[in-house]
């Protein structure tokens, strides 16, 4: 006897009902246990949630938290071939890859392997992105044991936030100017350009006609330096560019006053240790030729 089509769509969807309910049971019992692992693991008591976390992990092997918090868990115990080998499972479900190498150097120290901890944290440098977790490195205590170790404190050096080479590029505008005009040296203005945020932006500080401000830094992820300006009148300017053959070359695209583009390329170019010239220049026809719009020299305060 043939089921009628409504007596084969209530199965489907008793049986369709019967996988959900099994799946949210599951799920619920996984999260109690990641729970109750999560609480041994905040009470220190390693061994318990070692056992926890590694019942979850074999029960769930993509789960990447589980297997860093195991690998911690090893590492306190002094198991520092199971804490490098849980470690290297988290890294390679990309759970916090790049923190997690460090959890593998940390194991290498505690080993007292340190070449493989160097190699390790050699990795970590050559991300370029060491310095989000520099707080993280300088507190470990495994690393201690390297501290009069010269290749390690290069490394935790180079982790310090804005201490790379590009970011010190525009320094030599840093400081207290009185403002001229190249030609005439007549007075413009003068200005104070100071570094801010740990040292990753300058801040300049215009007065003269009006007043303004910029906020200049280098960008790590467009690997460009950026300038952006906003005057006392609400006019703003986003710069973008870098360093070229010794000079700040920043480029714009804005608008003149009857609203018609413009180019923009400003200058900046160290003289010598006391004197920096501001050079301005625009253009109306995409680049072509360019007219000039000031050209101003920085004499640093005495």
């Amino acid at each position: 006897m043939t089921k009628p089509a409504y007596a084969v769509a209530f199965e489907k969807a008793v049986l369709s009902m019967v996988f959900i309910l099994a799946a949210l049971s599951a799920g619920a019992q996984q999260a109690s246990a990641s729970q109750s692992a999560d609480a041994l693991f905040v009470e220190s008591r390693w061994d318990q949630a070692a056992r926890a976390y590694a019942d979850i992990t074999a029960n769930d092997p993509a789960n990447g938290p589980a297997w860093q918090h195991l690998g911690e868990c090893y590492l306190q115990l002094r198991r520092f071939d199971d804490a490098i080998k849980a470690f290297q499972h988290s890294v390679n479900l990309k759970y916090r890859p790049l923190m997690t190498k460090v959890d593998i150097a940390r194991a290498y120290v505690a080993k007292d392997e340190t070449r493989r901890a160097l190699d390790t944290l050699k990795e970590v440098a050559a991300s370029g992105l060491a310095p989000r977790i520099h707080g993280y490195i300088a507190g470990a205590p495994e690393f201690q044991k390297l501290k009069d170790n010269a290749e390690y404190q290069d490394f935790l050096k180079s982790t310090l936030p804005c201490q790379a080479a590009e970011y010190r590029q525009f320094d030599f505008w840093v400081g207290e100017w009185d403002v001229v005009t190249t030609e005439g040296h007549n007075l413009a203005g003068s200005s104070s350009i100071q570094l801010i945020l740990d040292q990753c932006a300058l801040l300049e500080n215009w007065n003269g006609g009006g007043t303004g401000k910029s906020l200049n830094h280098y960008d790590t992820r467009l690997k460009k330096w950026i300038q952006d300006w906003v005057d006392s009148q609400s006019n703003g300017i986003h710069f973008e560019g870098g360093l070229e053959n010794g000079v700040m070359s920043y480029f714009a695209d804005s608008a003149d006053a009857q609203g018609k583009p413009l180019r923009r390329h400003m200058q900046f170019v160290r003289i010598d240790a006391d004197q920096v010239r501001q050079f301005s220049q625009g253009s109306s026809d995409g680049g072509k030729t360019w007219s000039p719009e000031y050209d101003f020299l920085y004499i640093r305060k005495k």
